[in-house]
């Protein structure tokens, strides 16, 4: 299933600081969903401002936005980032993935990849 480039806004999510998160695309909402039902889940949000650094191939540097910011019930705090599996093999992907698993790591905090098929 593609995602749709549908845009909006997820409203009185409970396990958000914030009285709605907007997503970028319905697997993204769907995520959203997710992470509200998910009873390992304390606390998540789209809305939390990192940009992780990275270069590109030309050594061009960059920055990204992961898709979410997750607190667990024990504590753990991770990013997680929602891709099509066509993407995974990609370049920057892999250079964007490479950025955000040493940043967590560097901050004691793991990095989750979730993809999804077309």
């Amino acid at each position: 299933m593609s995602p749709t480039s549908e845009h909006g806004e997820f409203d009185d999510p409970k396990k958000s600081a914030f009285s709605l998160e907007y997503y970028d695309s319905s697997w993204e909402r769907e995520y959203m969903e997710r992470l509200e039902k998910d009873t390992n889940v304390k606390k998540w949000t789209k809305n939390h401002g990192i940009r992780i650094p990275y270069f590109d191939s030309d050594g061009k540097f960059h920055t990204f936005a992961p898709d979410f910011l997750v607190e667990l019930a024990d504590g753990t705090v991770e990013i997680h980032e929602i891709k099509g599996t066509h993407f995974l093999s990609n370049p920057i992907t892999k250079k964007k993935h490479e950025a955000a698993e040493k940043w967590c790591k560097d901050r004691k905090m793991n990095f989750k990849m979730i993809s999804k098929h077309r």
